[in-house]
């Protein structure tokens, strides 16, 4: 059994949250807040104390970003993780992208802005107005980051920008990425989250 280590609003523990949901595979979640995180045997699993850890038998992995390349290789191999040389570097942009802009970006406005996090807003916010852009313009002239279908580029960028509105952000000022994370929520056995506009919808 797989087991998963997060928190119910973790954007990054929602990316694999996401990708065992559109797999069919069953896990094992359990409840890791910061105070959990701090315990000898939670550093025992990842000297990182993060979330998200993930747990497949004698596999540990942390990072989201690794655990879903991890999870196309096994279980999507091409279809998530691309097909040809070009998929696959297009996909590997978007997770350096997730792992940088958004993390930096409109995801450290939302720690500030809905948990009360002392964090530099201002570079968040400026990060945030440079990437923006790039994204929604990117998704005016196709459905998915990379490719004609969902893959991980799509999991791994997706949370903190549905949840844009945690951090202050009109999602009406980007209704491509709107469009988007609704596309996603649309899905079949996608999982809840608060606050991701359109989850359930068919």
């Amino acid at each position: 059994m797989i087991t998963l280590y997060g928190s119910p609003l973790s954007g990054n523990t929602h990316k694999v949250r996401m990708a065992l949901a559109f797999l069919g595979l069953p896990w094992d979640e359990r409840l890791t807040d910061a105070a959990a995180r701090q315990s000898d045997a939670f550093a025992a699993l990842t000297p990182m104390r993060q979330i998200p850890l993930f747990v497949d038998g004698g596999l540990t992995l942390r990072d989201s970003q690794a655990i879903l390349a991890y999870l196309a290789a096994r279980y999507r191999p091409g279809d998530w993780d691309g097909h040809t040389p070009e998929e696959r570097s297009a996909i590997a942009l978007w997770l350096s992208h997730a792992a940088n802009e958004i993390a930096n970006g409109p995801a450290a406005l939302r720690l500030a802005r809905r948990f009360g996090l002392a964090i530099p807003e201002d570079h968040a916010a400026a990060v945030t107005a440079r990437f923006l852009p790039v994204i929604e313009a990117h998704l005016e002239r196709r459905d998915w980051l990379a490719g004609d279908r969902l893959t991980i580029a799509d999991l791994a960028a997706s949370p903190y920008l549905a949840l844009m509105e945690d951090a202050g952000i009109d999602p009406a000022d980007w209704p491509a990425i709107h469009g988007w994370t609704r596309r996603i929520a649309a899905l079949p056995a996608f999982p809840a989250i608060p606050g991701w506009p359109g989850e359930g919808a068919n």
